[in-house]
């Protein structure tokens, strides 16, 4: 029996960075879940050099988020875990930096 590499993660999206994740998922011809753990590599990478501050849960969210299940590799999921518990901040939340930076 094989170990599984991937998780899923349950990311809160505007429709304006799902639609970015649509579009560069399609003109690279891949799926969403590959584009995704392309940025977050990106942005772990950005985070190691700059650090992210602490910065409690907040009590704003943005309205009219979709919720997209997109798949990343285990350490990236390990990773994210992590830093919503160093930094006070939700997973939806990192994962929207994350995609926000890269776009940047």
């Amino acid at each position: 029996m094989g170990t599984r590499n991937f998780t899923t993660v349950y990311a809160n999206l505007t429709p304006e960075l799902a639609k970015k994740l649509k579009d560069l998922a399609k003109k690279e011809d891949k799926v969403e879940s590959n584009i995704l753990r392309k940025i977050l590599d990106s942005y772990f990478k950005d985070i190691d050099k700059k650090g992210l501050p602490y910065e409690p849960l907040r009590k704003f969210s943005p309205v009219g988020l979709k919720l997209l299940p997109r798949t990343i590799r285990k350490e990236q999921g390990i990773k994210l875990m992590e830093l919503t518990e160093e930094t006070g901040r939700k997973m939806s939340e990192l994962v929207r930096d994350a995609i926000e930076s890269f776009f940047e």
